[in-house]
């Protein structure tokens, strides 16, 4: 009886234990609340973004333009009493495929966050449209270093959303449907250069016919959130007519929105892929997904049967007017950040509202913070020889180099210059594969950059500018015929560093004050305000937690001894 009395009362202390373990875990992590810190809507609404000018890294069909541009040419527009309008050219008929492509918008918040909970409310979309590629995403420098994570994104007759996840080597994802309602599509989020083509990422698939395209703006749009913490990455989409009060209210807690259409968790460590995260609107035209011939040609959605057009690029070169639709309709995005809601907690940054926002009159251009250059290498170092970042470059102005293409060096590697395009033949040599970009063709009309794997001719067309790299067995002497030069020659070749505009190293990121090399980041600070770091009160929260433990396993095991010699004592007697 003294044993059987024992294990009941043991029994009950365990219990008694477990519950407020548990009680005290759920007080604790659910302390924060999100609050807002910062708003883009209303007339402001481009004063906290940047109008990215450059080639398209996906390979598009499109030139973005510049936020005067974009204005004179009636594509985007903002008010107080209206949503923001984001569209494209839908007037304009394009002569060839070779020329530049449509005029679109690519924009990029001027702020970057690491963590945090995204919310994006939308009347009206670009996607469900032949030859489009949509999308509402975040990024982080340096791709894929520091991640990049698709909110909504879909190409051509789509009638469902893919959220994906793109990253650095050794980041994959799980697949459990008890945690979310979307369906798992890939797992691997690692960005391979080695393996062309082996960058789909890991992605979800959200299959309600109202989340993307058509049947997206017959509902009236909806709200798209993105949830992003150390432990996972979260995506909830609620249409127009089911957006949960605590959004409306601008007060959102997650915790009550139910499963998410995908949750992005598994044996990625977020914190060592996704850093300082930009937000990203844009609508670009065929390129890499949308105008692949697979895709293009699908059996299900066949844009080829419904257009009548063999490619991509034919139809929207010639059908302006398809594109009328292809348009963004935002109230808002809001982005919150967790904090402690208690009295006595420190005070958090006034929130950044663009509608609070006095009007400016500079225009941003650009989505990577500029320095001057020493100077412009053409012309003034034509058929000579530079060095940039450790390597040498014969640069050939007025002159189309030929060779295969190997594309950017990261998605979203901005060009705003021929230095830049350099810039970028020097990222990829040094940080990704000695000698893979044996040089680079830009081509000034638009700013597109064509990294080349080697070079095999040196045709003469004034559109453009070259370069190309000196390494082993390639001598420093050109073999233009224009500055023909003897393998024997003695020549003095000049070389000068030039400093890149916007070519940022990964070692020392501009676009980021506090670099994280281990750990967890306790907060970013990329625009001079400062967010709370609310690190400190989870450490205490989990102090707290194992100090409780350690009493509570004292005593179970100090009444249990007791207990122990109690019941020897009796059996003894």
């Amino acid at each position: 009886m003294a044993v059987r009395s024992f294990l009941t009362n043991h029994v009950s202390v365990y219990i008694l234990f477990v519950s407020f373990y548990y009680f005290n875990r759920v007080v604790c992590q659910t302390s924060s609340i999100y609050q807002l810190d910062s708003e883009y809507s209303g007339n402001n609404f481009f004063d906290g973004w940047d109008f990215y000018t450059g080639g398209d890294p996906t390979g598009g069909f499109v030139t973005y333009y510049s936020r005067s541009s974009a204005q004179g040419a009636g594509m985007i527009n903002s008010s107080d009493t209206s949503p923001v309008y984001i569209g494209t050219d839908y007037t304009s008929t394009i002569g060839s495929t070779d020329a530049a492509g449509r005029p679109s918008v690519r924009i990029s918040t001027q702020r970057s966050w690491t963590h945090g909970l995204f919310i994006g409310d939308f009347n009206h979309a670009p996607g469900g449209i032949c030859g489009t590629w949509p999308a509402f995403w975040t990024l982080g420098p340096n791709w894929p270093n520091n991640g990049e994570i698709d909110i909504m994104e879909g190409v051509n007759l789509l009638t469902h959303n893919g959220m994906t996840l793109h990253a650095s080597p050794n980041c994959s994802i799980a697949g459990d449907s008890r945690t979310m309602t979307g369906q798992l599509q890939t797992t691997n989020c690692a960005y391979y250069v080695s393996i062309p083509g082996y960058n789909v990422g890991c992605g979800i698939s959200d299959n309600r016919p109202a989340s993307f395209g058509a049947g997206f703006n017959a509902v009236g749009g909806g709200i798209y959130a993105m949830q992003w913490t150390s432990d996972y990455i979260r995506v909830w989409f609620f249409q127009r007519n089911s957006i949960p009060s605590d959004i409306l209210s601008r007060t959102p807690n997650p915790a009550n929105w139910g499963l998410p259409a995908a949750n992005m968790q598994g044996s990625c460590v977020i914190d060592d892929h996704f850093q300082a995260h930009k937000i990203v609107l844009d609508n670009t035209f065929c390129g890499e997904y949308a105008g692949q011939a697979s895709v293009w040609n699908s059996t299900t959605g066949s844009c080829a049967t419904s257009t009548g057009y063999s490619t991509c690029k034919q139809y929207v070169a010639s059908e302006p007017g398809a594109f009328q639709a292809s348009y963004w309709s935002i109230n808002s995005i809001r982005v919150y950040q967790l904090v402690d809601p208690t009295p006595n907690a420190s005070t958090t940054a006034t929130p950044y509202i663009a509608s609070d926002q006095p009007t400016r009159s500079s225009i941003s251009t650009s989505s990577v913070p500029t320095s001057a250059p020493t100077t412009s290498l053409c012309p003034t170092y034509n058929f000579t020889v530079v060095q940039t970042a450790g390597l040498k470059y014969e640069i050939e102005c007025g002159v189309n180099p030929a060779g295969s293409n190997i594309g950017a060096p990261y998605r979203g590697f901005a060009v705003n210059s021929f230095e830049d395009c350099v810039a970028g033949c020097s990222y990829w040599n040094n940080n990704i594969t000695a000698n893979s970009c044996g040089g680079v063709t830009y081509q000034m009309s638009n700013k597109a950059c064509y990294w080349k794997s080697s070079i095999s001719s040196n045709p003469i067309d004034a559109r453009f500018n070259g370069a190309r790299l000196i390494y082993y067995a390639y001598p420093q002497i050109t073999d233009n015929p224009n500055m023909t030069v003897s393998s024997t020659s003695t020549t003095s070749y000049v070389a000068t560093t030039v400093t890149p505009q916007t070519y940022v190293n990964p070692s020392a990121s501009s676009t980021t004050s506090f670099v994280l090399i281990t750990g967890t980041p306790a907060y970013s600070n990329t625009d001079g305000v400062d967010v709370v770091c609310f690190e400190f009160i989870f450490c205490l929260c989990f102090a707290y937690e194992y100090f409780f433990i350690v009493i509570n396993l004292v005593h179970i095991f100090s009444a249990e001894q007791l207990r122990i010699n109690t019941v020897a004592v009796h059996l003894n007697n």
